[in-house]
């Protein structure tokens, strides 16, 4: 960041993150609206939850680390190439590009369950317990993401 301005591939990157970070705490509240389903009300928290979710996923990995990837990172990435630790791109960048794909899909499925069995949700302990592996998945998976771009971005970050 030169002086107080911000860049543009800056900001992108740092809104990314940052809903990286909302994913992470959605899930276990997802998770805890889920657990304390008792009522109708409690069935319609879950369902805004999980759709902000998803929504939030399909923002971030797509229209934020998108135009950040093709726009912004390829001087990290050279950077990264050419010093000590190129790995950190073969392998780090690569796993989270494609767990970066998987993330909205498995969150749009998790609101699609939700919202389709809204009406049998409160009784129905065999979706519950799927929706809530899903969640954990879904939650791993971003806590990864979180820390393998943490470590890029301390490795080269993005200008």
């Amino acid at each position: 960041m030169s002086g107080s301005k911000m860049a543009l591939g800056e900001l992108l990157s740092l809104t990314h993150g940052f809903i990286g970070i909302l994913l992470i705490v959605g899930t276990p509240w997802a998770a805890a609206e889920l657990f304390a389903l008792s009522n109708h009300d409690g069935v319609k928290r879950l369902k805004l939850v999980t759709l902000g979710l998803a929504f939030a996923a399909f923002l971030s990995c797509i229209f934020l680390a998108g135009p950040t990837y093709l726009g912004y990172y390829p001087a990290a990435r050279n950077e990264i190439l050419s010093g000590a630790t190129p790995w950190v791109h073969e392998v780090l960048m690569e796993v989270k590009e494609h767990i970066g794909l998987i993330e909205p899909m498995l969150l749009f499925s998790i609101a699609f369950l939700v919202w389709y069995h809204a009406d049998s949700l409160i009784e129905d302990k065999s979706t519950r317990s799927l929706i809530t592996a899903l969640l954990i998945i879904a939650f791993l998976l971003a806590f990864a993401v979180m820390g393998m771009g943490a470590y890029i971005a301390k490795t080269a970050p993005v200008r």
